[in-house]
């Protein structure tokens, strides 16, 4: 993903610039997870603090850093421009085709799309999925689905991890019966088990004890779990859609970036290519919430693309070049793998049908 280019191009200039004598060795650090979007500027565009840190072990002004570092990333041929900014920052935006090129290469990791070596050189403890409907409390099933999710996330992000049976840490999987004034049972027979964990999910650290899943059945219009469902059924049914009508599904080649250019195509590629740093940043943070909002903006930026760049010919609307409607199907496909990974690592299957 570009986020990993971005790294070894980081890494590769500031290796040259220490060979060159401009940078001691003990400042050429690693700049992986650092990345952040740029603020206020077009998809594609990626900010780093990193220059902050160099120049704190060089004994060199930042903003001078982060100049010298964007002269050397700027003859990348896949980056448009590198640019210094504000008293240190380096911020770089990338090309429409390596843009363009996330789809691609989203649908061809498929669920490794997840995967980065952010966290390579710590360790986690990967847990079981708790049986939910047995917890004795919101705030215990919170903890549990967290302390799961948490373990799977560093694996994804590049950390050693340990596998811990559900006996040495006594979770909820091993109780026979919940208390008799558990909220969980009744909730998960309600709703399902996937609904409860993906509330569990996306619920803020402290938050639990204030959980009202039932809530969202009064006001199904802004369920987060069913829109995240929804997107990744209807990006399925696109292409079986595609499929039952016989439209072609060829690799778009190097007409790609040309084919995908309306600013919500864009936006949505911009998105997925972040999504190995929001794992990686849930599992560091501790806030592993922060991956299922992650998939609900995916969700919602999916549904606007759709809307204004449909891949298929219905009601008249949608593409006829062929190159722009493989492009499109191509993204509708991408966005499937990204929520189908997505939703993995919070313990949900995802459905193709809804």
């Amino acid at each position: 993903m570009i986020t990993a280019d971005l790294d070894a191009e980081l890494l590769a200039s500031l290796r040259a610039m220490a060979a060159a004598g401009e940078l001691p060795d003990e400042a050429v650090l690693a700049p992986g997870g650092t990345w952040r979007p740029a603020t206020a500027t077009s998809p594609g565009n990626y900010a780093t603090s990193l220059p902050f840190e160099i120049a704190r072990l060089a004994g060199q002004p930042a903003a001078d850093v982060a100049a010298a570092i964007a002269a050397r990333l700027e003859a990348t041929a896949w980056i448009k421009s590198a640019v210094p900014s504000g008293e240190g920052y380096l911020t770089i935006a990338v090309t429409p085709e390596a843009l363009a090129e996330v789809a691609r290469r989203v649908v061809a990791a498929g669920p490794a799309c997840v995967r980065s070596e952010i966290l390579r050189g710590t360790s986690a403890v990967v847990r079981p999925w708790a049986d939910l409907a047995v917890a004795a409390t919101w705030q215990q099933a919170w903890q549990e689905q967290a302390d799961a999710m948490a373990g799977r996330f560093a694996e994804a992000a590049g950390a050693t991890t340990i596998i811990s049976s559900d006996r040495e840490r006594g979770s909820s999987t091993v109780r026979a019966h919940p208390p008799p004034d558990s909220p969980l049972p009744a909730a998960v027979a309600y709703f399902g088990v996937s609904a409860i964990r993906y509330e569990l999910a996306r619920t803020l650290p402290g938050r639990a004890d204030h959980l009202d899943p039932f809530a969202h059945a009064r006001h199904r219009s802004g369920d987060p779990f069913a829109a995240v469902q929804l997107a990744h059924a209807d990006a399925a049914s696109t292409l079986r859609w595609a499929d039952e009508l016989a439209v072609e599904r060829r690799d778009p080649g190097l007409e790609l970036a040309a084919a995908l250019t309306t600013e919500p195509e864009r936006e949505l590629l911009g998105l997925l290519s972040w999504l190995p740093v929001r794992v990686a940043s849930a599992a560091r943070r501790q806030r592993p919430d922060e991956l299922p909002r992650y998939l609900e903006d995916v969700a919602g930026a999916w549904a606007t693309c759709k809307q204004v760049s449909p891949a298929l010919p219905f009601s008249g609307a949608g593409a006829s070049d062929p190159a722009v409607i493989c492009a499109r199907l191509l993204l509708a496909d991408a966005v499937r793998v990204v929520l189908q990974a997505g939703l993995g690592l919070i313990g949900i299957a995802a459905t193709d049908r809804i």
